[in-house]
């Protein structure tokens, strides 16, 4: 009897750790999304380090809404530490006691976790992602290869997008990424353009960087449309 009766204490210190460390990671990333736009944002953010780093080991993907788990998993990490104090500290506790506990704290992590599930209250959520894509494909669509120069300027101011325009005196790397690398000859010409979009994956935004590269005839050569990453 005593052996059960502890069985189902630890069973409600568990229930209870999570329960606190979901309410923790939640009322955390409310006030974080207030404090988004302040200098307070980058501090605050440690508290979302544990489960960072620990998504950042099971996947490899940079982009991908599985920036959506780092919440998920900061709340176990946080539940574990909660469970490990309360053994350690409360360790003579009755079911009673962890059942008004229990009792207390869930409600209130009930309406903290719907909050934190709607988009615009939850600052881990990606914004503009879709858009961007949509962007970037039609930038590419509006300037395919074998376009006039005179054309390809046309399409990027219409489209309020300011760019350089170089001409290439004696050649070389114009642009040089992981995936690509873009080398002018002697005369032919660069336009480049480079702005900022309203897509954001927490902490980072993105920028649109373009890079078009004509030949001697003035027909557009190779191409660069994709975003760039920018992170605090």
């Amino acid at each position: 009897m005593e052996v059960r009766s502890s069985t189902q204490v630890v069973k409600y210190k568990i229930i209870a750790a999570l329960i606190f460390g979901i309410g923790f990671i939640s009322l955390f990333l409310l006030l974080l999304r207030i404090l988004i736009s302040t200098p307070l944002s980058i501090p605050l953010s440690i508290f979302l380090v544990p489960g960072g780093m620990l998504i950042a080991i099971l996947s490899r993907s940079r982009e991908s809404n599985l920036a959506l788990l780092v919440p998920v998993a900061n709340a176990l990490i946080y539940s574990g530490v909660v469970y490990v104090a309360v053994s350690i500290f409360w360790r003579n506790t009755s079911i009673a006691t962890m059942q008004r506990v229990i009792a207390r704290l869930a409600p209130p992590v009930a309406i903290l976790l719907v909050l934190v599930c709607i988009p615009a209250f939850n600052p881990l959520w990606p914004r503009g992602m879709h858009e961007l894509k949509r962007q970037e494909t039609g930038l590419e669509s509006a300037l395919p290869l074998g376009m006039e120069l005179n054309q390809s300027r046309a399409v990027l101011l219409s489209k309020g997008i300011q760019f350089r325009e170089e001409a290439e005196s004696s050649g070389g790397v114009v642009l040089e990424r992981e995936d690509l690398k873009l080398a002018a000859a002697a005369g032919e010409r660069v336009l480049s353009a480079r702005f900022q979009t309203d897509a954001s994956m927490f902490p980072c935004g993105y920028d649109m960087e373009i890079v078009l590269l004509f030949g001697r005839d003035d027909k557009l050569k190779q191409r660069y449309v994709h975003r760039l990453r920018v992170c605090p």
